[in-house]
Parts: C-alpha cells; structure tokens; sequence
C-alpha cells in the first residue's frame, strides 16, 4: 500500500519538486499505523488490513491500561498496608478498601491478559510461522472465558466460614460462681460480661465475637472459651490473671476488630485459591499474594501490640507474679500435651485406648517443675485459633519477670489448686466426658493411619492392613483385575506386579492404564480402563491401593533414616 501511493505521488506531474519531496517523506516516515488512521487512506484499504490494524491498537492499549492499573493499585494496595500499622480502625478500613481494590484489578486484568491471550494465539503464528490455527485460538477462548469465570465466581461466591468449637456452654444457672469471679475481674478490667462462657478440653483461652457453633447451635456476640483441663492445672491467682488478660481484649475492642476482619480475609484467601487454580491467572495470583502477605505483617505487628496491652492490664488487675505463672503454666501444659500426643500416635499396634488426659496429669507436673529451665522455651508461644502471639521471652520481658530471674525459675514447683476449676460444680463430669469422645476420636484416627505406616512383615500387622485393604476384583470385558494391599494382577498379563516393582503408573488420554515396572530390566504391561463399565471406580481403587503402598514405602523410609541418624 505504501509503495502504491510512492509511486503514485512520484508519477504525479501536477506536483512541484517541493510539494512531491514533502509527500514522499510523509508517506515515508510516518508510520503505516498512523496514515491508517485518515479516514480517506482506510476507505481504500481491504477491510481485513482495518480490522488488523485495530486489532493491534487495542492490543496495545489494552496492554498499556494493565500495566497502568498495575502500577496505580500497587501504590494504593501499598498505601493502605502502611496506613494498617497506624491503628485498629485504620487496619480495617485500609484492608476493606484494599481487597475491594484488589479483587476489582484481579477482575480487570484477568479479563485484559485473557483477551491478549487470545488475540496472540492468532498473531503469534501468523507473523512468525505465516499461518495460524483455529483449534489453538479456540482453546486459548476457552481457556480466557474459564478464567474470567472463576474470578468472577470467587469474587460473588459466599464462604463458608462456621467456626465449630468443641465444648459445653456454661450457663448462669448452671455455673454461678464462675460468672460471679468472673463479672469481679470484668469489673477491674472496665468491659462486661462475655454474653456465653464456652467450657472445653483444648489446651488454651480465648475470646471471639464470631458466631460461633457449639452442639449445632449458633451463638451470637462475646464468647469466652475456657479450658477445663488448663484449669485444673492452673492457681486460682493464676487462672485470675490469664482471664484478665482475656476480657482485656473486649475492653480493647480486639474481638469486635478480629470479628470484622477474619471474614474478610477467608475471603481474600478463597480468592487467591481460585486465582491459583484459575489457570491463566496465575500472575495475578503471585501478584495478589504479595499483599497477603504484606497485610499478614501488618496483622501480626497489631496482633502483637493487643497481646502486650491486654498483658498490661492483666498484670495490673492482679499482679507480675500471677501472670508469669499463669503464662508459663500454659505454655507448659500445651507442649506437654503436644508431646503425649505425638508419642501416643507414634505407637505402631492398636490402641486400647487413647487415654490422653490419663497420661498428661500423671505426667505434667513433673515436666513442668523443670519447663523453665529449658534452652528453647523463650521462642515458644501460647496457642490461639485466631491471633498470633508474642514469643514467651518477649512476653516475661515486657511484664518485668524475665526468664532468667530467679522469682520466674520456681514459679511452676508447686502444683496448681485448681481453684477455678471447682467454680464450675459439672466440670468433673463435663471434662471426663469431654476426653472421653476426644480420645476415642484420637483412637480412630490413630487406626486408621496403620494401613499407611506399614510394609507388612508380622501377621499382626498383615491384618490391620488387610482390615482397611482387603482383596478386591474388578471384571471387565476383557479380562479381571485382582488388586490387594501388594499387589496387583490382571488376566492377560503373565505374573502379579507388585506395588514395589512399579516405577511410573499413568492414564493417558485414550483411557489406558500404563505401569511401568522393573523386574529382571524395565518391563511394562497396560489395562484398557475403557472396559470396564465402572472403570472411574476402579481407577480410584487402584491409586487408593498403589497410595497406601507408596505412603508406607516413605513413611518406613523416613523411620530407617531416623533411626540411622540417632546412631
């Protein structure tokens, strides 16, 4: 086209010397993108060349809008994460005008690459190959519209979001004296009364103004959860300053601000999960996750500054002393458990029973008489559903009993009374309940796990497998798949493979089950899934049976290498 109109100015007569220079180096030097734009100069171009050319301009400035949108919500996502170290109120509204920002980019910019995908698919080839391909700009259609979907649906799309505590609710009339000592300390603190106390068996206290749900039902406004088992082990003065430093955080509006701001964040991650997945999304989600992460620092750092506040008021609603104790006694108690659990689940027969609770009070004391003298104890940290907390050390530090003081070395000598314990009259029976169903489901959980530890060599151990891995058989109709805990066999192949043999197993796209083994060299042998009439069914069976085989294979692995270490 341009050489067309050169030669034509250069043939025209009519012209001076002067005039035909300057049309020459028009035509010349201005780009063909910018002549296309007269509208004379495209009336007489093929309306494919049109259609090409504006393809390009908006490929560009699609291409420039991301880049812009990018820059500009980088500097208002990064505002905002500044802004939410100033205080509470600024964190949460900070967070809410960031992921209604972000989202609505995520939204944009997946549209925006989904269509410069597809236009690609196009010009790609058709610059460089001199050709292109319809399957290939179907698929990469197919593949923008099913990003744009999931983003769009991630963002609409209610999560749920139940927060399920295990436990019995403490009425008035059921528990007076725990909600008379306790409306004492709310008194001292300046907050009220939680609306339901929450008795249970985990190793820690917190507050929520979440819904929560507990026996099915839904409970609405403040909830203290209380451990019965924590209280058992704790002084009264001690469970005093602990339940202090918790109605802290009601009188510091933390658990109105805690309540707002998980929710939005399940969000937020539900969304980063359907970027991840979304395929063509995958930069936006690295680009989304970076602010995650800003704002997880940014929640930590005022998570932080609520634990050494509500520390303060506890310490100074009772006393240093108390609160030391009542910390270190919890700190103590949830490692402890920890470690008996760990242990318990480690045994490699049938349990009996679990008896959890049974081993943690004959042990405890013990264990927690030289707790503070341990080398490592400083970095631990009381454990919370929600919050982060301070390292212990930091904690001590900041309420003027260090660890290395000689008054915080013998506070855990003396067990505790238990005093707050006995302000609840059902809690004996409420705890003992509590365990019961707690260890039975530890005991189940427990078993099940057998199957996938062993390689069987005991007829004991043959058995607890065979339990959960029985023989199957599958007919096709072409032949009869044998499957049992080591091996597998079907009618055409010569011998069983077993599990241990196999080094690849894959389905490919014609339904063919491919198993690579080595016996005697590489061999190789195939089912065709297709023949049976519920082949998915028996494709699960047997990635279920070759899984617990290839679990027990690393997990015996990984035994050999510990014991070898520890030589």
């Amino acid at each position: 086209m341009r050489d067309s109109v050169l030669e034509q100015i250069r043939a025209d007569q009519s012209l001076s010397e002067e005039e035909r220079a300057r049309a020459v180096a028009f035509f010349t030097n201005v780009p063909f993108s910018q002549l296309i734009l007269d509208k004379e100069i495209a009336s007489k171009l093929p309306d494919n060349t049109q259609f090409h050319y504006a393809t390009f301009r908006w490929m560009i400035l699609l291409s420039a809008a991301s880049v812009l949108v990018g820059v500009a919500v980088f500097l208002l996502a990064g505002m905002c994460v500044v802004l939410s170290l100033y205080s509470q109120d600024v964190q949460y509204l900070s967070l809410l005008v960031g992921w209604h920002v972000l989202r609505i980019c995520g939204a944009f910019q997946t549209a925006a690459q989904g269509i410069l995908v597809v236009a690609l698919s196009f010009w790609v080839t058709a610059l460089w190959f001199n050709f292109f391909s319809v399957k290939l700009i179907l698929v990469s259609g197919l593949l923008a519209l099913v990003a744009v979907a999931v983003v769009i649906a991630a963002i609409f799309k209610r999560v749920k979001d139940d927060f399920v505590v295990a436990g019995q609710v403490l009425t008035k009339d059921d528990a007076a004296p725990i909600w008379d000592e306790l409306r004492r300390i709310c008194d001292k603190v300046g907050t009220q009364l939680p609306d339901q106390i929450i008795a249970g068996i985990d190793d820690n206290f917190f507050v929520t103004e979440r819904e929560v749900i507990v026996g099915g039902k839904t409970y609405c406004g403040r909830t203290l959860f209380v451990s019965l088992s924590l209280l058992k082990q704790l002084q009264g003065s001690e469970a005093e300053a602990i339940l202090a430093h918790e109605m802290a955080h009601f009188s510091g509006q933390d658990t109105l601000y805690s309540g707002k701001i998980s929710p939005m964040l399940s969000r937020y991650d539900h969304y980063l999960l359907a970027l991840r997945d979304g395929g063509l999304t995958a930069p936006i989600y690295y680009f989304m996750l970076f602010f995650r992460a800003l704002y997880r620092l940014s929640l930590g750092r005022q998570s932080r500054r609520r634990e050494h506040r509500a520390d303060r008021i506890a310490v100074e609603t009772t006393s240093a002393m108390d609160f030391a104790g009542g910390l270190l006694r919890t700190v103590a108690y949830s490692r402890y458990r920890n470690g008996v659990e760990q242990n318990l689940f480690k045994h490699e027969r049938v349990l009996d029973a679990a008896n959890v609770c049974e081993r943690i009070e004959q042990g405890f004391h013990g264990y927690a008489a030289c707790f503070v003298s341990g080398a490592d104890i400083g970095q631990l940290a009381s454990a919370h559903p929600f919050d982060s907390h301070p390292p212990l050390s930091q904690r001590l530090q900041a309420v003027g009993k260090p660890l290395e003081s000689a008054d915080t070395q013998t506070l855990l000598t003396t067990t505790g009374d238990g005093r707050w314990y006995q302000y609840i009259p059902s809690a004996e029976q409420m705890e003992r309940e509590q365990w019961r169903q707690y260890e039975e489901r530890f005991r189940l959980i427990h078993e099940h796990s057998l199957p996938f530890r062993f390689l069987p060599e005991t007829p004991e151990e043959c058995e607890i497998v065979v339990k959960t891995f029985p023989p199957l058989t599958a007919a096709g109709n072409q032949g009869v798949l044998d499957l049992d805990y080591e091996k597998m066999n079907y009618t055409t192949w010569p011998e069983p493979i077993r599990y241990a043999e196999i080094t690849n197993l894959s389905l490919d796209q014609n339904r063919v089950l491919k198993i690579a083994y080595q016996r005697d060299g590489k061999q190789s042998q195939s089912i065709k899934m297709s023949t049976f009439s519920n082949q998915q069914e028996v494709i699960n069976v047997i990635n279920h049976y070759y899984g617990r085989y290839r679990a027990a294979a690393d997990y015996q692995n990984r035994k050999r290498q510990e014991a070898d270490s520890n030589k």
